[in-house]
């Protein structure tokens, strides 16, 4: 009997464990349920009767409106929506209009920028193109002025020099210093380089000088370089002066022809006694120098 009661207790246990198990997966089971797939984003509790309890309103502290839930579009639960008071949207126009006032004025300065360099590019040209004129005027000038100074020249002396033609030898001899204006010349004498601005015909005390060129006597002077010098216009501008000469037989103002006699070399100065006795011989176009063995023939 006593074995009959043991029997039936054990499997009564054992019954009542396999239900207790039963019961709590089922529990475990409905808790998961309820976690994954029960719509509790609202933040109600899990285990609340969702019949009885009244819905929920969720207040909004933008604008000052209160949104229920259940409402559909820009309201529902879940999605607030941020009302408009003014001031992000302001925020935001006053941004791009600065944006855009800095465009603007980015814009206004690029353009003016442009402007100026087009002003100075013209104001460049136009001062190259007054200075080329002013050129012109001071060149046509001049030409005007040397030609205006040779027509008086010509109309004082009654005199035109031939350039083709050229000027006659005034003595014979050697060139024994080369006119330079550019490289310098070494005068024994003075022991010394330096610009020469006329040449030196090599000739003996004494030689007859020849008119090199029709013309008149405009002076005669003397010099301690030079001794006595005979300056001769030759009309167009050109003057020849001849120096180192002594037994000057023309006077001041006289009309000389092509091969006149105008006196004889002299003895050399102190300053030619180491090149010996010479005639000093100058051409000068409108008060410049030039060349003689450009023009003699």
């Amino acid at each position: 009997m006593f074995e009959k009661r043991e029997t039936f207790w054990k499997k009564k246990g054992f019954y009542l464990s396999i239900c207790t198990a039963l019961i709590c997966v089922l529990a475990v089971g409905t808790v998961y349920y309820k976690m994954n797939y029960n719509d509790t984003s609202d933040g109600e509790n899990l285990f609340a009767d969702s019949a009885t309890e009244a819905p929920k309103e969720v207040s909004s502290s933008v604008g000052g409106s209160s949104i229920k839930d259940g409402q559909t579009g820009s309201t529902a639960a879940g999605d607030v929506p941020v009302a408009d008071n003014g001031v992000d949207n302001n925020t935001d126009k006053n941004s791009d209009s600065k944006n855009a006032g800095k465009k603007n004025n980015t814009d206004k300065n690029s353009k003016n920028s442009e402007k100026d360099k087009k002003t100075s590019k013209k104001e460049d040209s136009t001062k190259l193109a007054d200075a080329a004129k002013d050129k012109k005027s001071s060149d046509k000038k001049s030409s005007k002025e040397d030609g205006a100074v040779a027509a008086m020249s010509d109309a004082n002396t009654g005199n035109k020099f031939d350039i083709e033609k050229g000027l006659l030898w005034p003595v014979s001899g050697d060139v024994i210093l080369k006119y330079s204006m550019n490289n310098t010349v070494y005068f024994k004498t003075l022991a010394q380089y330096k610009c020469n601005p006329a040449i030196a015909i090599s000739a003996k005390e004494g030689t007859k000088v020849k008119s090199a060129a029709a013309g008149t006597v405009k002076k005669i002077e003397t010099s301690d370089e030079l001794g006595n010098m005979i300056v001769v216009d030759i009309g167009s501008g050109y003057t020849v002066t001849y120096g180192q000469m002594n037994n000057i037989s023309v006077k001041e103002g006289q009309s000389v022809k092509e091969g006149d006699e105008l006196g004889k070399v002299a003895k050399p100065t102190k300053y030619y006694s180491e090149e010996g006795s010479n005639l000093y011989f100058q051409v000068m176009e409108n008060d410049k120098t030039v060349d003689p063995m450009l023009l003699l023939r």
